[in-house]
């Protein structure tokens, strides 16, 4: 999902939008700056920097003034400004230069995490929440996106740019004392992510509905390789799967080869999908194994395993798009 072009102004480009249609909810709002809709409301309460306008339904509205009033809020919070004096600051009463004097670097630093150009407001959010290790808002922005678009959008459209920005921001680092630079930050957003994860998995297992995946009906096994440790984009397959119906075993990290030839052995699934996110971590010896067991489709997933695919009669997934594609042609999440 790409940012909405720039709204044309009236003229030869185009009719102007009405103003009233650029407010957003708390949600919408808390969204894109990155932080809990409770933290708005506190913000709200405490220090009069809330929604200025009312819709008619009667619901309170973010107008473009106010999203840029908190947008300066938020900035001088992840700088290590004082909630009270940052308020004070945005509202014009307090002294910018006594502010900066705060800015020790706390709550994230101030630090940013590049996610692309094509990063969605939501995805630039959910970056800024996780560099102020604002877990809250995390959660807060993962459980909406997943609730309103469904798993794969969710992380394909947040998730992933995020990661990515991370791991090209713990590359950036130089120097010994840098070595482990935002791994706090990684750290936090990967357990937010599978607590999110898990709560969608928790809430889509309430029906008793079950699909067939496409290679039969005794569901889904998932497991990742002997060394790999890696197990989020898995966990997020997994999430994808049950938020269609279709059954699913999760091995998670490093099971060994022969606990998942038992595992495979004792409950005949459809299909296998065993994932290595690197090179030095994919198992071919597991995947002849897996060949060798009758009525079960296997799928090679992760970066690992190269391309084109590992080994004959072996389909390999490079996304979770290609994963659903393959599993779960005929469902929607």
């Amino acid at each position: 999902m790409t940012e909405p072009p720039p709204l044309a102004a009236n003229g030869p480009s185009g009719p102007s939008v009405p103003e009233h249609e650029l407010d957003l909810t708390a949600g919408a709002a808390a969204g894109r700056l990155g932080v809990a809709v409770t933290t708005l409301r506190s913000w709200d309460r405490r220090y009069h920097l809330g929604a200025s306008r009312v819709s008619a339904g009667g619901h309170r509205r973010y107008s473009p003034e106010d999203m840029a009033r908190l947008r300066r809020m938020c900035a001088l919070v992840a700088d290590g400004v004082p909630v009270a004096d940052a308020a004070r600051a945005v509202l014009g009463d307090g002294d910018i230069g006594r502010v900066d004097e705060h800015a020790t670097g706390r709550s994230g630093g101030g630090h940013t995490l590049a996610t692309g150009t094509r990063a969605s407001s939501q995805a630039r959010g959910l970056a800024r929440a996780a560099m102020r290790l604002d877990s809250a808002a995390v959660h807060d922005i993962l459980d909406r996106a997943i609730t309103e678009r469904g798993v794969a959008a969710a992380w394909e459209d947040l998730v992933q740019p995020v990661l990515y920005g991370m791991g090209r921001k713990w590359e950036g680092g130089t120097g010994s004392r840098n070595l482990n630079t935002y791994v706090e930050v990684e750290h936090l957003l990967s357990e937010c992510v599978l607590a999110a994860l898990h709560r969608a998995s928790g809430r889509s297992r309430t029906t008793e509905v079950q699909a067939p995946c496409a290679f039969g009906t005794r569901g889904v096994l998932l497991a990742c390789t002997d060394q790999e440790l890696h197990t989020l984009p898995l966990h997020a397959l997994n999430a994808a799967l049950i938020e269609r119906g279709i059954p699913t075993r999760m091995f998670g990290a490093a099971l060994p080869a022969d606990a998942l030839g038992r595992a495979v052995d004792r409950t005949r699934p459809s299909a296998v999908v065993l994932w290595a996110q690197h090179a030095d971590t994919a198992d071919l010896d597991a995947l002849h194994l897996l060949r060798d067991i009758p009525g079960t489709a296997v799928l090679a997933a992760g970066a690992g395993w190269g391309t084109p695919g590992p080994a004959r009669d072996t389909v390999r997934l490079a996304s979770l798009t290609q994963a659903l594609a393959v599993l779960a042609p005929d469902l929607a999440g």
